[in-house]
């Protein structure tokens, strides 16, 4: 059996089978195991996944309450109703576990337009300040929704909702 070996990869003629080659890709395999290794995989801290969509109907902000009776979080901009482009400016304060928040703009059937991690300046039993920019993309003038959620001390749900109209740039 003839062999040959050029930039990774192995060509295989068997004998028997006249002008018939087998061609093993060996690249792939090494750039896959390679590309693996350098992601930076292994710093990830959480990973987003698509979620349900969320109810955009409400005129008011949706806050849900800690054990105290005062709101887990609090989004202070954009104002409710307030019109936001491609680029959205979110701020607010939060008390949650690991000050840890997910900030997403929702289109007006509840689709994920975008999304990002941040951390407030103080979780676990303080209220901290966040902030979050995210970019999206609508086509149309539309009802919206700005969502930040984490965990509460009691370890439930604390979400708060900002209903806002999106618009293209």
């Amino acid at each position: 059996m003839a062999r040959a070996r050029v930039l990774g990869i192995a060509t295989i003629r068997r004998r028997g089978m006249p002008g018939r080659r087998m061609t093993i890709v060996v690249a792939v395999v090494v750039l896959g195991l390679a590309a693996t290794g350098c992601t930076g995989a292994d710093r990830a801290t959480e990973a987003l996944s698509p979620s349900p969509p969320a109810s955009v109907g409400s005129p008011a902000p949706v806050t849900s309450s800690s054990p105290t009776g005062e709101p887990s979080i609090v989004i202070e901009t954009p104002f409710v109703n307030g019109e936001v482009a491609n680029r959205v400016s979110i701020t607010g304060t939060a008390d949650v576990l690991d000050a840890s928040l997910v900030v997403r703009v929702l289109d007006e059937r509840g689709f994920e337009l975008a999304a990002t991690v941040v951390e407030a300046s103080c979780g676990d039993g303080c209220l901290g300040t966040f902030a979050a920019e995210l970019f999206f993309f609508v086509e149309r003038r539309q009802r919206g929704t700005v969502e930040v959620s984490g965990v509460s001390g009691d370890g439930g749900p604390a979400v708060a909702r900002v209903p806002v109209f999106l618009v293209p740039a």
